[in-house]
């Protein structure tokens, strides 16, 4: 049997005083809204700073600017997730350090004399 289809929205949305009419499922409606306000701040910093520069222009900026991001953030997360992984070896090897120095000291600890 098929999954039943997700409930499409038609959202109106303006970017730099454009209005645009975007399709999205109804569940996703408030990421979208948040994502064109981001996308409106970056294109208006990036048109504060030359005002002759065409919105087409603007608009691949900004959706550079934030991909580079996107990627920079992938990496800093694979770079955390490797780390978390590595995270038990570490442990595991502590932990057997501290036995052995716990062994050690218990071995000198049970001699006395040779601790004069």
């Amino acid at each position: 049997m098929n999954a039943p289809q997700e409930k499409m929205a038609a959202l109106d949305v303006q970017v730099l005083g454009r209005a645009y009419k975007v399709a999205c499922k109804e569940r996703e409606r408030a990421a979208l809204i948040e994502a064109v306000a981001m996308l409106g701040e970056r294109m208006e910093t990036i048109q504060s700073s030359n005002k002759s520069i065409s919105i087409e222009r603007i608009a691949v900026i900004a959706a550079l600017n934030l991909a580079n991001e996107l990627l920079q953030t992938r990496v800093e997360r694979d770079e955390a997730r490797e780390e978390a992984a590595s995270a038990p070896e570490d442990l595991v090897n502590v932990q057997r350090r501290l036995r052995e120095l716990h062994l050690s000291i218990d071995k000198v600890l049970a001699e006395p004399e040779k601790l004069l």
